[in-house]
């Protein structure tokens, strides 16, 4: 199965999300739904709505109005995650427009993220299920310790690959892997479907990652809605650059090291380090490395007897070959509202 024809499956059910996902940011403070709506307009891949669909239907199914809300609360809180890095980061460009932060300041990006935040939890709170709620929110507390632990560690080179892929499970890979719990709560799956499923969401979601990682060098300012080497340039220490420095000689890991300390980058050393890493077959190597997490996370879900209505099986497969598309092939978004 392609890709494609997932979404054409699945395209009430992502039209049902984006209406909930406007209906909820509603407010009677003005800013609010302005800020909300300028950020869920932008574009975005909705992979973890679509996630809480399909693992819905592999075990089985589930009403479509509680996947719906779940799938909403869900982006709700990658929506603040991504309001707050933002800041964090100091970031202008997101998804091919200015980020809220550079259009409406700090303080509204926070606040407004902090808004989606309580919204996903007014969402789930209605919905009864103790476990849903503490699956979110042990999600949450994961991904948010994520984020001290990368800034702890900022614009530091003496770490590990470990490190790097622990920062990618927090604060990526856990909220991909809840996507798919929730869907498996939804449908009542047994406690095998439900381990299944967060395990392959934990793999789907290092993969995914690492695919960003890698475009974040090796891609186009079009296919990633920003600058090439933002990450480079606000010094964060993604597994490309970690293995370059990893292997370079003395003079080049000095060099490195100046780099990621310097705050005002250039296009000329971007460049620099972009044929350097091309020189040292950095992207086949991380490329290596989603390549096994992919087919790891596709195991989990091939054992189709543990799963009630095995023929979607197919359907998390496609969307999993489409991760590392994006690099392969150059494609677009998931899905576009």
């Amino acid at each position: 199965m392609e890709f494609s024809e997932v979404i054409s499956l699945y395209k009430d059910d992502l039209l049902r999300v984006e209406e909930e996902i406007r209906k909820n940011y509603a407010s009677r403070i003005p800013l609010i739904p302005e800020i909300s709506g300028y950020l869920m307009n932008g574009g975005g891949k909705r992979l973890r709505p679509l996630l809480v669909l399909l693992s819905a239907n592999l075990c089985g199914g589930a009403a479509r109005l509680r996947t719906v809300k779940h799938g909403c609360a869900i982006e709700y809180i990658h929506a603040a995650t991504l309001l707050h890095d933002d800041v964090v980061d100091a970031t202008t460009i997101r998804r091919g427009n200015e980020t809220v932060n550079s259009k409406w300041g700090s303080d509204a990006s926070i606040l407004v993220g902090d808004f989606l935040l309580s919204q996903s939890l007014i969402l789930i709170a209605y919905d009864t299920d103790p476990r849903t709620i503490q699956a979110i929110a042990e999600a949450a507390k994961i991904l948010v310790e994520g984020g001290m632990l990368e800034l702890s560690q900022a614009r530091q080179l003496n770490i590990s690959e470990e490190h790097c892929l622990d920062i990618i499970y927090r604060k990526t890979a856990s909220i991909i892997s809840v996507s798919c719990r929730i869907g498996a709560i939804l449908a009542e799956a047994d406690a095998a479907a439900e381990k299944r499923l967060i395990a392959f969401g934990n793999k789907l979601g290092v993969a995914f990652q690492l695919v960003d990682d890698v475009m974040d060098y090796d891609s186009t300012e079009e296919l990633l809605g920003k600058p090439v080497g933002t990450d480079f340039r606000e010094g964060h220490v993604t597994l490309p650059l970690l293995h370059l420095y990893n292997q370079a000689n003395p003079g080049l890991q000095r060099e490195i090291e100046g780099f990621v300390k310097n705050e005002h980058l250039s296009q000329e050393e971007f460049d620099y380090i972009l044929d350097r890493m091309r020189d040292a077959r950095v992207f086949d190597y991380t490329l290596d490395k989603v390549r096994d997490y992919i087919e790891s996370a596709k195991a989990e879900i091939c054992r189709k007897e543990v799963f009630k209505l095995p023929e979607h099986v197919e359907e998390l497969l496609a969307v999993t070959d489409y991760i590392i598309d994006r690099h392969v092939t150059g494609k677009p978004a998931l899905y576009q509202a």
